[in-house]
């Protein structure tokens, strides 16, 4: 147990409401409060976690909490952060932390004049897949290239457009670079953007002789989030949505070019396999990443000590972002 008897408001109690409120549990924390404009599903969320269900953001601010989790559309993120740093509450935020670099840094703020800590829910850097590949990236030799491919269906409810699902994932492959390489500053990246119709982006940058690419799709299919890492001495293929890596070496020889689909997919399979069984016992249904967030950041809360994610990275990832939607509008 990480919660350290720390007491939790969830504040919107939909999908991610719902993982966050089993993640804080699972990390020690009470949750003694659900927030929703739907009092359905604030009550729903309230009885499965034997909390009280709130109707509005004042009430759920009463109810002793000390860590808030904001699991709101990013249009309201900006104005719960305020009025929970306002009562004294850490918080734990949904990605994007606030829909501008600007409402991020005034965000940061608040908190740090309140003596609270502020963190976005930025899970994927906190896969145990992207540790085990930032470990590995030291040991290999000079890095070539990083290349994420990301697909989604999050636009096919008709909820959000493309564009607006593109802007919501864009933290998550920023936040993982900065994972994979410690010394990167992603805001300070020359980032280029080439839109070739709503909600299908390809992002560039370069670092030190190392190419950067996102690609983000809403509308290719399958659904997949993966991350490839080049280097001259092998290659790390990263499947977010499952949180496993495959490693492949970098030798070169007939031999290997032959047994190369055979190598990968045997290590493909037997990766995939451990992952599983793995996930199964932690009771991981989804999401991986977000309770290893969760659990380092109510330690953080217990012991006064770092986030989990500072406040430099969190504004140097909003700030990339701005960047590249202001290059994805340009067309």
């Amino acid at each position: 147990m990480t919660g350290g008897g720390a007491t939790s408001l969830i504040i919107g109690a939909g999908l991610m409401g719902r993982y966050h409120a089993r993640c804080a549990a699972a990390a020690g924390a009470r949750i003694v409060g659900v927030v929703d404009a739907d009092p359905a599903k604030a009550k729903s969320l309230a009885e499965r976690c034997k909390a009280a269900a709130c109707a509005t953001l004042s009430e759920g601010l009463k109810s002793g909490a000390t860590v808030a989790h904001i699991c709101t559309p990013p249009s309201s993120h900006r104005d719960v952060a305020r009025e929970v740093a306002e009562a004294g509450l850490h918080a734990l935020i949904e990605k994007p932390l606030a829909q501008t670099a600007k409402d991020t840094r005034s965000i940061h703020d608040s908190f740090a004049s309140a003596g609270k800590f502020v963190c976005p829910t930025h899970q994927y850097a906190f896969q145990r897949s992207v540790g085990e590949a930032a470990a590995r990236i030291t040991r290999l030799k000079r890095l070539s290239s990083i290349a994420f491919d990301i697909c989604s269906a999050g636009a096919a409810s008709g909820n959000i457009s493309p564009d607006e699902l593109i802007a919501e994932i864009l933290p998550h492959p920023l936040s993982i670079l900065q994972k994979l390489l410690p010394s990167i500053d992603v805001a300070d990246l020359r980032w280029t953007c080439i839109k070739s119709a709503p909600g299908e982006w390809l992002i560039a940058a370069t670092w030190q002789a190392a190419v950067l690419t996102i690609s983000l799709s809403a509308s290719g299919r399958p659904t997949r989030f993966l991350t490839r890492v080049t280097a001259e001495g092998g290659s790390i293929e990263i499947d977010h949505f499952h949180d496993f890596l495959v490693a492949l070496p970098g030798t070169v020889s007939k031999a290997q070019k032959v047994l190369a689909p055979f190598t990968r997919s045997s290590r493909e399979f037997g990766g995939a396999t451990v992952n599983l069984l793995a996930r199964a016992r932690r009771g991981e249904t989804a999401y991986p990443g977000l309770g290893a967030l969760v659990g380092e950041f109510y330690v953080a809360v217990r012991d006064q000590s770092a986030a989990p994610i500072t406040q430099q990275e969190s504004i140097a990832v909003a700030e990339a972002r701005d960047t590249i939607m202001e290059l994805a509008g340009r067309g």
